[in-house]
């Protein structure tokens, strides 16, 4: 008897005190992002940003807890300032894992002067790699709420 098992998601949302073009751009622009992104007592080194369909980004991190790590994928969808959609894989230098990639999608909402920040976060192989990145994307939110 075989098990068919389907990709996890999540989602995190949270309420920005920030018109949708600020939040978006806080999405997209190196020296925000260097601000609010990563969780814990990691600190974001660098980050490049090609932002269009097709594009590219890195972003380089150092934490105590696990060193030097990295994240990059490719933007899929970019619509000006509602919706991102990139590819999302980490690597860790001197890791003999294989790089596996999710999808983030992240949908901005008007809100009563307000934005709704909805990440969606698809294909995750097992629950405690989604539950990791459930808790890391709640802390890059707790961050974000403060920049904007």
């Amino acid at each position: 008897m075989s098990t068919i098992t389907q990709p996890l998601s999540l989602q995190v949302s949270r309420l920005i005190k920030a018109p949708r073009e600020r939040v978006f751009t806080a999405w997209t622009t190196p020296s925000d992002i260097v601000k609010w992104f990563g969780c814990g007592n990691s600190k974001v080194e660098s980050v490049d940003v090609d932002l269009r369909v097709g594009g590219k980004y890195q972003i380089s991190m150092q934490s105590s807890e696990c060193g030097t790590m990295q994240v990059s994928g490719v933007y899929r969808e970019i619509k000006s300032p509602s919706r991102l959609a990139f590819t999302w894989g980490w690597e860790a230098p001197g890791s003999e894992q294989g790089r596996s990639e999710t999808l983030v999608i992240v949908d901005l909402t008007d809100r009563d002067g307000s934005t709704e920040v909805k990440v969606t976060h698809e294909g995750f192989a097992d629950a405690e790699t989604c539950d990791k990145h459930q808790y890391g994307w709640n802390a890059c939110l707790d961050k974000f709420e403060k920049l904007a």
